[in-house]
């Protein structure tokens, strides 16, 4: 598949949005990286909101990375 013709289609949004539907424990926590602005805006758009800073290893970039974590109540 060829993922980047799929970028700007609001798949992950939908997808986060199913899922939230059937996970219903609050809050719940997420972490994305502060140069992730596509990630950043689905988790926005789905009412997470940012309410820390830290750092982790992120496997794919093969390094420590800042993060924002989000919080949805």
């Amino acid at each position: 598949m060829d993922w980047k013709r799929t970028l700007g289609k609001g798949i992950a949004t939908g997808a986060l949005r199913e899922f939230l539907k059937q996970i219903t424990v609050r809050p719940l926590y997420a972490r994305a990286a502060k140069d992730s602005a596509g990630s950043l805006k689905v988790l926005k758009r789905c009412g997470f909101t940012i309410t820390g800073e830290d750092s982790g290893y992120a496997n794919a970039r093969g390094k420590e990375v800042e993060e924002f974590v989000l919080t949805l109540n």
